[in-house]
């Protein structure tokens, strides 16, 4: 005969450990989490994209002031000064920032170089450029500009997805215009 008073007592046991191992697997995840959104992302800290590209098309595209404009979006305007100079104003909470640099031509791809001040070097924007290993070009980038608050590494890979986009489709993607929801039957 089964004794179902063991059984429920045995079930409930079974339930506590599952509902401790759940609880310990919770705290871990969240301390995980919380320690990766701690921590601070560095602009300076490379990201890297791989686009459908060879390099002469990358290295064309990110030459092009109104492509740079384009691909850091709404925080930065990009014009040329003259040949091989650009202008850069980049607007943030803190009021519009502008400087001035020259687009150098190196061995690992683009560097748009800043003048130094006694104090501080000069912004950098470096674009390396590389073949992916199954076709195609990593564009690899990294910041150092006299913004950091505003030039993070989430920007700085916006900007590598945004330039991929481009020159793969010919635009970038958005969600604006595209509704988030939509109306159920009972709102109509």
């Amino acid at each position: 005969m089964v004794d179902f008073s063991r059984v429920v007592q045995n079930a409930g046991r079974v339930v506590e450990n599952a509902n401790r191992a759940i609880d310990d697997a919770g705290r871990s995840v969240g301390g995980f989490v919380r320690r990766a959104v701690d921590r601070p992302v560095d602009a300076r800290r490379p990201q890297t994209v791989t686009v459908a590209a060879p390099r002469a098309q990358v290295m064309q595209f990110w030459r092009d002031p109104e492509n740079l404009s384009r691909v850091f979006g709404d925080h930065v305007r990009v014009e040329t000064v003259e040949a091989n100079r650009l202008r850069w104003t980049w607007e943030g909470p803190g009021g519009t920032t502008t400087w001035d640099t020259r687009v150098d031509v190196t061995s690992e791809g683009l560097a748009f170089v800043g003048e130094d001040d006694a104090d501080t070097p000069g912004p950098r924007v470096v674009l390396a450029v590389s073949d992916a290993p199954r076709g195609g070009t990593e564009m690899t980038l990294r910041a150092e500009v006299p913004v950091p608050d505003l030039v993070t590494g989430a920007l700085t890979f916006t900007a590598l997805y945004r330039a991929r986009a481009l020159m793969q489709t010919d635009e970038i993607p958005t969600l604006q215009g595209s509704p988030s929801a939509r109306e159920s039957e009972g709102d109509a």
